[in-house]
């Protein structure tokens, strides 16, 4: 398979994909801080690098299936995809994956990078990604930095239905605010950080 053909490189579609992106995310936002509109909720969350195994591929095109959708956008928002990916490199690092691709295709589309620079695949050279539902009926947003990563619906409805797919899944708690404390001082997430998940992710499931 060509995997430089799965990646965006037209500037109106990317402009399209972008729209649909910004109607999900708050793209200029990060954590602890909201990261989704205000339509998106239920959050639930998980360690950041599972998002880059094939488990992780397996539960999302399930998700699709489940919300009717053909394909699933994959973003990378940090490293800018104007500024410096489509700069350098001639086309976006992101990509719509058609939920007919294998947990193997997904991971070698992670790991595919332009010609001499290895270092810049998704796998490797992604601090905040986002994975969204063209129906905009879920969305996730991964940092890096932060170790991990949420996912938020925008219909309650899909709360049980879609329950038994992400029953590995965590709200809010303090397992998951000990994920990000691994990138502080002390391996402690500090209070004001912590305070601010709770307060803007609690409605969990």
């Amino acid at each position: 398979m060509e995997y430089k053909n799965k990646f965006i490189d037209n500037m109106r579609e990317f402009e399209n994909l972008k729209n649909l992106i910004n109607t999900i995310f708050i793209s200029n936002s990060s954590l602890p801080n909201q990261v989704f509109h205000k339509e998106f909720t239920n959050y639930l969350f998980k360690e950041f690098d599972f998002t880059m195994t094939d488990e992780f591929w397996s539960e999302i095109r399930e998700l699709a299936n489940k919300t009717n959708d053909d394909f699933i956008i994959m973003a990378v928002l940090d490293p800018d995809p104007i500024t410096y990916y489509f700069k350098e490199f001639g086309y976006f690092n992101w990509v719509k994956l058609e939920i007919s691709i294998t947990p193997d295709q997904y991971l070698d589309i992670l790991n595919f990078s332009p010609e001499d620079s290895p270092a810049d695949s998704i796998f490797v050279n992604s601090y905040t990604v986002v994975w969204a539902s063209p129906s905009m009926k879920w969305g996730i947003w991964a940092e890096r930095e932060k170790e991990v990563c949420v996912i938020a619906f925008s219909e309650k409805m899909y709360k049980d239905s879609l329950n038994p797919i992400l029953n590995n899944w965590r709200p809010i708690d303090n397992e998951v605010t000990d994920w990000i404390g691994l990138n502080y001082k002390n391996f402690t997430i500090p209070k004001d950080v912590k305070d601010k998940l709770f307060l803007n992710y609690k409605s969990g499931y």
